[in-house]
């Protein structure tokens, strides 16, 4: 009686993984499913901005950075993120980007744009992809 209520016992915890496991595999495949789909349909992507066709304006400029920027925060692991130090007129700021956001954001011309503030970051910021963004987290916080 005992042996039966014992492999009773495994054959639900066996059952309770091979759920949890079956619904894991689900949503892998899910995320697997959209990214091909995304591959696929490149019109899903807004198109490629070209800086040459912009007039250089302060304003445009900073369309440009912040939208490149906004575009650019998504990542799957750390190993995507970079940090890149962008150089206004009259202040430097740190800022956390993807990579593709990194080669795109350093042909953006800042130079000439002066900037109020820039976020705070202190010596002991990390770089971190929280929630598939590329951020750079303060110590403590």
């Amino acid at each position: 009686m005992v042996i039966l209520l014992g492999l009773g016992y495994l054959l639900s915890e066996n059952e309770k993984s091979t759920t949890l496991l079956k619904n894991q595999l689900a949503e892998a495949a899910q995320i697997s499913e959209e990214k091909t789909r995304q591959q696929r349909n490149l019109s899903d992507y807004p198109p490629a901005v070209n800086l040459d066709d912009l007039a250089q304006t302060d304003v445009n400029v900073m369309k440009v950075f912040e939208n490149t920027l906004t575009n650019n925060l998504t990542c799957v692991s750390l190993t995507q993120c970079k940090v890149i130090t962008i150089k206004f007129k009259n202040i430097n700021c740190q800022l956390a980007s993807n990579i593709i956001g990194v080669s795109q954001l350093k042909k953006i011309a800042t130079e000439s744009i002066n900037m109020t503030t820039c976020p705070t970051i202190n010596a002991q910021s990390q770089l971190a992809c929280e929630q598939n963004i590329c951020t750079l987290t303060n110590n403590g916080e």
